[in-house]
């Protein structure tokens, strides 16, 4: 009890406590420089270096509060369940230390860009930003590896896994299940949406820009319907060859032989918290296909790697593919 205490308080701490700071001070020195800041500051720098687009100085500030605030709560709203619940893994301690880094390098890289143009009365005369760029990066890494190893050891582990009884089949009986892992309707709307807007932002550029610019923007159009067509739906299937879990579109294909399964379980997956987000995820030891938070089938192949797969109805999934490979008498099944 006291350990999972203590992975947990260290996870705040890390996760909230440490942007926090950093996003106070920032908030403290950019109010105090408000009489010293050129009025319009400056908010952005080009290619050359040179201030280009420029704004009010409570954007700045804003922008601070809004980075710097969110994203410790997106964050720990995202995962603190799950270790709640007893999960534990590398991803939950990276996880805060992202949240630690992020929150001082924003914090650190605004305060710097206001820094730069206390005392002008002009801010197209802003220096450029490679100094506070440099420094806000030097300041988030080094917090965030402060945060990664401010936090204890943790072993990967998954609450309440479940071990389900294996399909009663008859010698030379056949079954197979077919399902599939799909993302929330609100996600994939999303997506179409983003993917329609990149093909609309390629038409434009073909039409007015020049030949270049269009073929970058048609670049971005293909990898975006390319990701969507891809990490969407996946097919999943069991039968006496074993499992295989394909996307819409036949790729990535992941398939594991039933003489490959070591273990089958089933249990609760939280996609941020254990693999870092949703899709086709990887992480030391384990692939995921996580298309949302809920149960998956887990799959443990003999070289000790494992496979998580959010589908539908994965207890049936899990039964049938113990039965398979109890009969072909892989260990661990029985």
């Amino acid at each position: 009890m006291f350990a999972r205490d203590k992975v947990m308080a260290r996870f705040v701490a890390v996760a909230i406590g440490m942007p926090l700071v950093f996003t106070l001070v920032a908030l403290a020195l950019q109010l105090s420089w408000r009489s010293e800041l050129p009025r319009p500051i400056a908010t952005h720098w080009g290619p050359a270096g040179g201030p280009d687009g420029f704004g009010t100085w409570w954007t700045i500030l804003a922008l601070t509060a809004g980075v710097g605030f969110g994203l410790p709560l997106l964050v720990v709203a995202t995962t603190l369940p799950a270790l709640r619940r007893g999960a534990r893994g590398m991803a939950y301690r990276f996880m805060a230390a992202f949240s630690a880094g992020m929150g001082a390098y924003f914090a650190t890289l605004t305060t710097g860009l206001l820094a730069i143009q206390r005392g002008l009365d002009d801010a197209a005369n802003a220096p450029a930003v490679h100094v506070p760029v440099f420094v806000a990066f030097g300041v988030g890494i080094g917090v965030g590896f402060l945060g990664w190893w401010g936090q204890p050891r943790q072993h990967a582990s998954r609450p309440h896994a479940t071990r389900p009884d294996a399909l009663d089949l008859a010698n030379g009986e056949r079954a197979v299940w077919m399902g599939r892992a799909s993302l929330s309707r609100p996600v994939r709307v999303l997506l179409l949406s983003f993917a329609a807007i990149m093909v609309a932002l390629a038409v434009w550029v073909w039409v007015i820009g020049d030949l270049a610019t269009g073929v970058i923007a048609t670049s971005g159009m293909l990898f975006a319907l390319t990701a969507v067509a891809m990490f969407t739906q996946f097919h999943a299937r069991v039968d006496e060859t074993g499992l295989a879990v394909v996307s819409a579109v036949g790729w990535p294909r992941i398939e594991i032989p039933v003489a490959d399964v070591a273990d089958v379980t089933t249990s609760e997956v939280n996609g941020f918290g254990e693999f870092g987000g949703y899709g086709f995820r990887w992480v030391p030891g384990a692939i995921g296909i996580i298309t949302r938070n809920g149960n998956a089938l887990r799959v443990r192949r003999r070289d000790g790697r494992t496979v998580v797969a959010t589908l539908d109805d994965a207890e049936t999934a899990a039964a049938l593919l113990r039965a398979y490979a109890r009969r072909a008498g892989a260990p661990g099944t029985e």
